[in-house]
């Protein structure tokens, strides 16, 4: 099985410039952890649920609604993205995905063809093979 029949075409992604705001928007009315960053159609980082969460300040800190959203409108995803980001082709083995899963513990790969993403891969996407192989 190869990594293309199990990743995610219709990926979603944000730009650096995008704010902290957009990026959590996003995360949370799709409900992923995880999203590509791309610049001028190039990637250059990808941010996650983790990122936002270091990032976003904690509603036990005190700080009044002005504070929270001027962090959230002020803070860049260049500021919080990974750079460089770990990823894999579409015709690499799924076993491959899954030894970068366990050895990097990364939960998300975005998957790159001649250096256009063409895909994302996550963890979940790896449980899924493996429930529907248990499941037979």
């Amino acid at each position: 099985m190869l990594v293309r029949d199990v990743m995610v075409e219709s990926v979603l992604t944000v730009t650096p410039e995008q704010t902290l705001r957009d990026a959590l928007e996003l995360l949370q009315s799709k409900r992923i952890r995880q999203v590509p960053v791309l610049e001028d159609g190039r990637l250059v980082g990808i941010i996650t649920d983790r990122d936002i969460k270091r990032a976003t300040p904690s509603i036990l800190s005190h700080i009044d609604r002005a504070e929270y959203d001027g962090v959230l409108d002020q803070t860049l995803v260049r500021q919080l993205m990974t750079r460089e980001p770990m990823t894999i082709t579409p015709d690499a083995p799924l076993k491959s995905a899954v030894k970068i899963f366990i050895s990097r513990k990364v939960g998300a790969l975005p998957v790159l063809e001649d250096g256009v993403l063409v895909g994302l891969i996550t963890q979940a996407d790896a449980l899924r093979v493996l429930y529907d192989m248990l499941e037979e």
